[in-house]
């Protein structure tokens, strides 16, 4: 079965500003929307900091997840992907793939040195999903250091 995310082109800008603005360190983001069947609709986004500050690995403090899930609560959606950046091609480290096993949503990896986008999804192996690139508004929120709403 093939899985789909959906996301906005906008959204994808802005994911590619906030991953090149944080080099040389990866970036990280939760993808938040509905989940349909076969596709993954990304309706918004909550930005955060990768408390590991590397290159090559990222973590995210409970409190600034608890805070991601909880506007997710709020605005009826869900937790549908987890979005980091790596300073190589878009494609899951080992470390990624332990991951996840553990955490079985989508996950959109965008590459700062070739400026691409894969995704990917843990189902008895790593899968590829397609990346459908729409039109539309999204807003994004950022946690960590301060928590911001933006509406574009």
């Amino acid at each position: 079965m093939l899985k789909i995310l959906s996301i906005g082109r906008n959204t994808l800008g802005r994911l590619a500003k906030f991953a090149d603005d944080a080099l040389p360190m990866e970036s990280c983001a939760l993808l938040l929307g509905k989940e349909e069947y076969t596709t993954d609709t990304v309706h918004d986004f909550v930005l955060l900091k990768n408390n590991d500050q590397s290159k090559y690995s990222f973590s995210v403090h409970s409190r600034d997840l608890f805070h991601a899930y909880q506007k997710a609560s709020r605005s009826g959606l869900s937790v549908i992907g987890i979005f980091h950046s790596h300073p190589s091609l878009p494609r899951p480290s080992e470390k990624d793939k332990k991951f996840m096993e553990l955490n079985p949503i989508v996950w959109l990896i965008y590459s700062t040195l070739n400026h691409k986008y894969s995704a990917f999804l843990y189902s008895d192996g790593i899968i590829p999903v397609q990346i459908n690139s729409i039109q539309g508004m999204r807003r994004s929120t950022s946690l960590g250091n301060k928590t911001t709403s933006l509406t574009f």
